[in-house]
């Protein structure tokens, strides 16, 4: 019993001494790159992108083509309404631009976007919440992409 006491006790002792921070540890500060430093820059997708095109009107999405592969993808919106509408991919990289069309008008514009699911929505108040929501699918290569469009007869992006 005395045995077991004094193994509980040095390892109490022991965890202890090994939670204490170092002096001046609690007092530092994160690392902050300066913008441009090496390895201190965002990450951005690599690859060969590729294109999206899709209508969007009085409250949808309508993805009429796409090859989305990982990197700088090219996308197209067609507003057949005529409303402002826009298509911000949520997540995407750094850089990436929001395409936007006025009403009965077409905007392109060039987002950065690594493989995955990304949800597309439109910014304008209450027009997300009224379905104007989207999923595209970005493959990390062409082949991923082409497969994908055979096996479901739909768009190589879907």
């Amino acid at each position: 019993m005395r045995l077991r006491l004094f193994a509980a006790a040095a390892s109490v002792l022991m965890l202890t001494g090994c939670a204490t921070l170092p002096e001046g540890a609690v007092d530092a500060s994160p690392l902050v790159c300066p913008p441009g430093t090496e390895g201190c820059d965002p990450i951005q997708p690599v690859g060969p992108g590729g294109t999206i095109a899709m209508d969007m009107g009085n409250f949808f999405f309508d993805v009429t083509d796409a090859s989305a592969v990982t990197g700088a993808v090219e996308v197209t919106v067609v507003n057949v309404s005529d409303a402002y509408h826009n298509a911000q991919f949520l997540g995407a990289a750094d850089g990436s631009d929001i395409p936007e069309a006025d009403g009965n008008q077409t905007g392109v514009g060039t987002v950065l976007l690594f493989p995955g699911e990304w949800t597309v929505i439109c910014t304008v108040p209450g027009h997300r919440a009224a379905g104007m929501e989207t999923v595209i699918t970005v493959y990390a290569t062409p082949e991923e992409a082409r497969a994908a469009g055979e096996a479901s007869g739909a768009p190589s992006g879907m």
